[in-house]
């Protein structure tokens, strides 16, 4: 899909999104072009020896502080959520009880389930990586000289030191994590009864959503980073609005909640209206036209005018 096509499927939302993006990317490539050729003037384009601008490094620090503040509260959140909802759940998802008293979708008459892919040659290899990476940075903790020179140490900034410190807890949480998953396997990823259905793609979700809270569905699409391109790509969801997001958010853990709700909001505004839940067809895979047909018969189905532009 070419750009024309891309912005052409968009939303007037997402097309808006896009093009407050660019005032912030360009002035940033700007001022890094002007760097280069300022270096490049004094024969140091790579910055090897040339001291940065005081412009260049207060904007490289604005950055580093953003993305240090947004990956702590993901972190935190995913780990509260998973210490104090997650970690002693049950496997079987019909079992749960959440906020809001969903009993009767858990027990009603069972629609379909779909079972999430069995992994245990990449759930190991994770687990493995994950550890090899906690020991590496145990080594550089504990053991800091056996891999580097005493003055490299000294000439860490306090956000280096910040950024070792974040990425040390997220390498062991993701060995408790990855073990887990591995010895205790995935819930179901889908699960359907005549009251409800329950989704959990990443084994966390909201727990039981009733038909009857459901106000309207639509297939629409959701602009996402992907590392095979040089800008964001569409990515289709069937997205879901419900009639009572707030209820469904008590679910999660405290912190959880708040990023979820500005989830939310975001989603919101690029599908413009149906993004509380948002499902990925491609998580369904040859399911998905079963799981459409489904919602089709349960509940308010709209369509999406600019898909079909």
């Amino acid at each position: 899909m070419n750009i024309l096509n891309l912005i052409a499927n968009m939303t007037n939302n997402q097309q808006h999104i896009i093009k407050k993006l660019q005032w912030i990317i360009y002035p940033i490539i700007v001022i890094m072009v002007i760097e280069f050729f300022t270096k490049f003037y004094h024969y140091d384009p790579l910055g090897a020896t040339e001291q940065s601008n005081p412009l260049i490094e207060f904007v490289e620090t604005g950055l580093m502080v953003l993305v240090l503040v947004i990956v702590s509260i993901g972190v935190m959140a995913l780990m509260q959520q998973y210490f104090t909802k997650e970690l002693f759940k049950s496997k079987n998802a019909v079992d749960q009880m959440d906020a809001v008293d969903k009993s009767n979708a858990a027990n009603a008459k069972l629609l379909m389930k779909i079972e999430a892919p069995k992994q245990v040659g990449a759930s190991l290899l994770l687990l493995v990586v994950a550890i090899g990476f906690s020991v590496l940075l145990n080594i550089i903790l504990f053991s800091p000289q056996s891999i580097f020179d005493l003055t490299q140490l000294t000439q860490l900034t306090i956000l280096e030191k910040i950024f070792f410190g974040i990425f040390y807890i997220i390498a062991h949480f993701l060995v408790i994590v990855f073990g887990q998953r591995l010895f205790k396997g995935m819930p179901p990823l889908f699960i359907a009864t005549e009251k409800g259905f329950y989704y959990e793609p990443a084994g966390i979700g909201s727990g039981w959503i009733l038909w009857e809270d459901i106000a309207e569905v639509r297939e629409t699409s959701i602009l996402y980073g992907s590392g095979t391109t040089n800008g964001p790509v569409q990515m289709p969801v069937l997205g879901i609005k419900l009639k009572y997001p707030e209820q469904y958010r008590e679910s999660y853990a405290p912190l959880l909640q708040q990023v979820v709700k500005f989830g939310q909001k975001f989603n919101n505004y690029q599908t413009e209206g149906v993004g509380d839940i948002l499902l990925r067809p491609s998580d369904f895979g040859d399911d998905y036209e079963k799981v459409l047909g489904l919602f089709k018969s349960k509940c308010k189905f709209t369509i999406d005018y600019h898909k079909m532009a």
